[in-house]
């Protein structure tokens, strides 16, 4: 049973009590919540309803839902006011007061009244029932109230059409509800919690008292082993296999997803923040390893690229004509996971560094370090290690590069430019039988490797990372350098809509994401200031799917990024925001973040 409780069974019945009177009265018969007499939640009035709310939206003006919703049931009828009160009522029961407060539910519904001249019973038993609520929503589900509360007037419409018949078996039948609650999404357009939260309300005994579709798909994966029929595929359904089967093992006491601490770790561990890159198997251990006529990146793996043939082409050219690669795009565009991707797909070994301005020949050759007893012995650099163990075994580590134009390359590289061109270098250190370190290419090696040599095999490769936004090291790249190495841009995608991000979200798996069409105008104003790519739409994905929380996304993952714009372009960055964004941020949280990080006044202007 997913009914909730908190402290005590039973303590949150109370909502429980108002959804069945909504479904009794309401739902299967025309009455109303608050006048026992009233003939209310008709088809005619929910239509009437509709045509004021869910069909004007008024998305052109510039002012808060309230005032929005005041002035769409303006010149109404008192059963509308009293509908659209009953309707808000429904939106306002599932909430818990750390989401919505119990003070402004009762306001809210108070205006409602107001706004009709309607009787408004301050001490209505009904009311009491919205105090304590059973569950989070989240920044979204407060902000997004258009979406939510159509989808409720539409989800009734849907049932009223329905023959009396219909009626009674869809609203007893858990799953058949499940097909009202999916073709009103469709109806709608979008995905909203308040499906979610319907279901639970109008049968909580097969249905998980959650709103977030992402914590769904998080217990489902985490748990997925508990269910026997792999072909069914509809989530609640599989949820309420697995509820079933952790009540029925009788270890867990009871079976909430949420409060039941040992629960909530195996679905929903301490956060971490990025994707750790976790290292793949190799499928045949003795097959020799990145040999150039080997060399095929069959695929991109899970990643998704503008022109991607184009892009796989230009990789396997540069590998197999011997080239190594520098990825060239603005910041987030998937360059080092691309990287790793390659590594992967070639079979290599692979070690990943971030360059930074004081890379000196000594960090990445090696130089000389002194020992416990004070003697110096030669200690290789981030080169040298790709090619050798400390047990002394030959390597062949690729090497990769994170935002390689930040060192000085000439004074990094030394040496290995000679190498790379074909010649042996004798370098100024010496092994500890006192004999010369040598660095050198395969090419130049005759019989067995000896332990003061280290040599770059001729499939050995850099992959390096530049991010464009910073583009000077650029310039003083050497010609020397720059003709060993294939530049290949890693682009933002010139055309970014709802079904190119609905792709992305596929190929992320973050599945059911509520807030596709927010995340889409976000990604489109940031990129008229500054590119970003999907790596950074990811982070923003990951990290709003439970509550659309988008302001404290923008202000962790998209600001910094705004180093080094004007001030005039971050200004009005705000003002765009604020124009096409709207409920979806909290903009006075934005603006005072802003002021603080790049230290200018926005205030002004907002």
């Amino acid at each position: 049973m997913a009914k909730v409780f908190y402290n005590n069974i039973g303590d949150r019945d109370a909502v429980y009590i108002a959804a069945d009177k909504w479904k009794e009265h309401c739902l299967l018969q025309e009455g109303s919540l608050f006048n026992a007499e009233q003939e209310l939640w008709t088809l005619k009035n929910l239509q009437t309803l509709k045509s004021r709310f869910n069909d004007n939206p008024l998305y052109t003006e510039k002012m808060t839902f309230d005032k929005k919703f005041e002035m769409q049931l303006q010149g109404s009828e008192k059963e509308i006011y009293q509908l659209a009160l009953e309707i808000m009522y429904i939106y306002y029961l599932f909430p818990y007061s750390g989401t919505v407060s119990y003070r402004t539910k009762l306001l809210k519904l108070k205006d409602i009244a107001s706004w009709g001249q309607i009787s408004y019973n301050e001490s209505h038993p009904m009311l009491q029932h919205l105090e304590l609520g059973i569950g989070a929503t989240g920044t979204y589900y407060n902000t997004a109230k258009f979406e939510e509360i159509s989808y409720i007037i539409q989800f009734a419409i849907s049932v009223k059409l329905m023959s009396r018949e219909e009626r009674v078996n869809a609203l007893n039948n858990p799953w058949e509800l499940k097909k009202i609650i999916s073709d009103t999404k469709n109806v709608i357009g979008k995905n909203v919690q308040v499906q979610h939260i319907i279901s639970h309300l109008l049968a909580p005994d097969y249905y998980e008292c959650m709103a977030s579709a992402g914590h769904k798909v998080l217990i489902e994966k985490n748990f997925k082993d508990r269910i026997k029929n792999t072909e069914e595929t509809d989530i609640d359904k599989r949820l309420f296999k697995i509820r079933q089967s952790l009540e029925a093992e009788g270890k867990y006491d009871p079976v909430n997803f949420y409060h039941n601490e040992e629960l909530k770790e195996i679905w929903n561990p301490v956060r971490v923040v990025g994707t750790p890159i976790v290292p793949q198997p190799v499928e045949n251990p003795d097959k020799p390893k990145g040999k150039p006529e080997d060399m095929n990146i069959a695929n991109l793996g899970n990643l998704v690229f503008e022109n991607e043939e184009i892009l796989q082409s230009q990789i396997q050219t540069a590998l197999k004509s011997g080239k190594h690669i520098i990825f060239t795009g603005p910041p987030g565009t998937g360059k080092s996971k691309l990287a790793n991707e390659i590594c992967r797909q070639t079979e290599v070994e692979s070690k990943l560094v971030t360059a930074t301005s004081n890379w000196t020949t000594y960090d990445t050759i090696g130089g000389y370090k002194p020992q416990k007893d004070g003697e110096l012995y030669f200690d290789p650099g981030l080169f040298l290690q790709c090619f050798k163990d400390k047990e002394g075994n030959d390597l062949n580590e690729w090497l990769i590069i994170d935002e390689i134009n930040r060192a000085d390359i000439d004074k990094a590289f030394g040496p290995l430019f000679s190498v790379l061109a074909g010649d042996e270098v004798t370098l100024p250190y010496e092994a500890i039988d006192g004999s010369q370190i040598i660095l050198k290419p395969e090419s130049k090696t005759a019989g067995d490797i000896q332990p003061n040599e280290y040599v770059i095999p001729k499939s050995w490769r850099i992959i390096g990372t530049m991010n464009t936004i910073d583009k000077s090291s650029l310039f003083e790249m050497s010609y020397a350098f720059m003709r060993r190495f294939a530049f290949i841009p890693v682009s933002v995608p010139k055309s970014i809509t709802g079904s190119l991000v609905d792709e992305y979200l596929k190929v992320w798996s973050v599945l059911d994401y509520l807030y596709t069409d927010t995340l889409t105008s976000l990604w489109r104003i940031i990129n008229e200031y500054r590119k970003i790519g999907p790596a950074i739409v990811r982070d923003i994905a990951n990290y709003t799917i439970e509550d659309g929380d988008f302001t404290s996304a923008i202000i962790l993952y998209v600001l910094p990024q705004f180093e080094g714009l004007s001030d005039y372009k971050i200004k009005e960055f705000v003002m765009h925001i604020k124009d096409q964004l709207g409920d979806a941020i909290a903009q006075e949280l934005l603006v005072d973040f802003i002021e603080d990080y790049f230290q200018i006044g926005v205030t002004d202007e907002v």
